[in-house]
């Protein structure tokens, strides 16, 4: 399934990963079509000027130049306002291997440079401030943690914060990365409850919990060490409904196994009682979602078969079940399914033959302003995937057409009344490869290389529409 890009590696992937990257620190010299449009080379708000109300977006081109251009906001993104015309991109750096983007409320963002050496520095890139160097060898670059090329998973500043025998570090001592796990190749840290995975496919946790979604068999735990909780396990998910956050573990032989928060039966284990320690709740998956889009205790499941499997929040029919009763127990949705996505009150999903369908809250035209409890319905045909971008569904055609199909969150506009919407569903764009960006400010690359820049706006008739598609002067290299 093809979904925006996330930090998520399988023991075998991670491990080539980590092998190679001593040997592909040199630079790279490839120019071609694909290296043009890799999306992996570009960093979308990746920093925040907060003073300036604008975030950075950074491009790395193929002689590892780093390219930095800022998004300006309106004063109403979402409502009426587009995004202002970006700035032009400037060469800011040289030899740059890869960006972690820091995000919102953040003032400083990394670097990894061509010798694999970690760096941080100020987002406004204020020369009186130097850029500090945080450790070497570095093979998986990320927000305040990273993954040496031996497999040391080292971490600092706010990481350290629930670590045992790191609590009381002062703020001084906090900025000293730290060794914490071996040989890891997969991480999901949030600061408070952190999970590591290793190459030999055992899944370590530590840090705090509430509701036992550390899997170490207690309910509250102030603060621990990193502790193995599960072994096989190819990849990890977390799922948050306001803080009260659920945990999936999919283990090589496709087993899905659960634990922590349940309160409307999220964890797919026939109960609403939360889960200290990881259980079996289905065979043969191939991929899962949480819902993370909307924080909404929901997940689904695609079978190695091609079943769509769904459980847990059903207040809007969207598990097709017939009624707005939790699901306690994974129950099939539908078969043939090759791409999913799912955000608050609605799942989307497209079948094998390229037809797009949904189920839940006002799924066919979003039209009215009350919930309606809809069987799957068909929304569109010829569709190749479908992406969610904060409340913007959109449909890649097979033809390579972009458009959107769906706009679901209820914003407050008229006056503080809910507003229905109409969802322009005309074509943006044409030969796209792929897309990104966050709070409607969407970034698009086509198929020839050119990246292009659109906003999606709610304005004050109900109206959801794209704005003119504008090409970033941007040499793609």
């Amino acid at each position: 399934m093809k979904k925006k890009r996330i930090r998520i590696y399988s023991s075998l992937t991670a491990l080539t990963f980590l092998c190679a990257s001593a040997f592909c620190a040199c630079i790279n010299t490839d120019t071609s079509a694909a290296a043009k449009t890799d999306q992996s080379r570009f960093y979308f708000h990746g920093a925040e000027k907060a003073a300036a109300n604008k975030r950075t977006n950074f491009y790395i081109d193929t002689n590892n130049n780093l390219w930095a251009w800022d998004s300006v906001y309106p004063e109403t993104p979402y409502i009426y306002d587009a995004f202002l015309p970006p700035t032009e991109p400037e060469r800011i750096m040289k030899n740059i291997k890869e960006v972690v983007p820091t995000g919102m409320y953040n003032d400083l963002f990394y670097v990894l440079d061509t010798d694999n050496s970690l760096w941080e520095l100020p987002t406004d890139m204020d020369p009186s401030i130097p850029k500090k160097k945080l450790l070497d060898d570095v093979a998986v670059p990320n927000m305040e943690h990273a993954i040496t090329a031996n497999g040391d998973l080292y971490v600092w500043d706010m990481q350290t914060r629930y670590i045992s025998g790191m609590v009381a570090l002062t703020k001084e001592e906090m900025k000293t990365p730290r060794c914490i796990v071996k040989q890891a190749v997969h991480t999901d840290l949030d600061s408070s409850t952190n999970f590591a995975i290793d190459q030999d496919g055992y899944l370590w946790s530590w840090g705090e919990c509430k509701y036992g979604e550390l899997g170490q068999g207690e309910s509250y735990i102030k603060s621990s060490s990193p502790t193995i909780i599960a072994d096989r396990v190819a990849k990890f998910y977390r799922s948050h409904d306001r803080g009260e956050p659920t945990m999936y573990a999919l283990k090589t032989d496709g087993t899905l196994w659960a634990w922590g928060y349940n309160d409307e039966g999220n964890l797919g284990n026939g109960t609403t009682e939360s889960v200290l320690s990881p259980v079996k709740i289905l065979d043969d998956v191939a991929e899962i979602e949480t819902n993370v889009q909307m924080h909404t205790n929901l997940s689904f499941a695609i079978k190695k078969d091609g079943s769509l499997w769904g459980w847990g929040y059903n207040l809007y029919g969207q598990l097709c079940t017939g009624n707005t009763e939790p699901v306690l127990l994974p129950v099939k949705i539908t078969d043939d399914v090759k791409d999913y996505s799912s955000v608050y009150a609605t799942l989307y999903f497209v079948k094998q033959d390229n037809t797009l369908w949904g189920s839940g809250f006002n799924i066919s035209s979003f039209s009215n302003d009350q919930p309606e409890l809809t069987p799957p319905v068909l929304l569109q045909e010829n569709i190749d995937h479908i992406q969610i971008i904060d409340d913007t569904v959109f449909s890649f055609g097979t033809d390579g057409s972009l458009s959107i199909c769906g706009y679901n969150d209820v914003v407050q506009i008229n006056d503080g009344f809910d507003s229905p919407y109409e969802i322009d569903r005309r074509k943006i764009l044409d030969n796209v490869a792929w897309i990104d960006g966050e709070c409607g400010d969407i970034f698009a690359m086509t198929n020839d290389g050119k990246l292009m820049n659109f906003s999606i706006v709610a304005i004050y008739d109900g109206k959801v529409q794209p704005t003119e598609p504008a090409e970033i002067p941007l040499p793609l290299t």
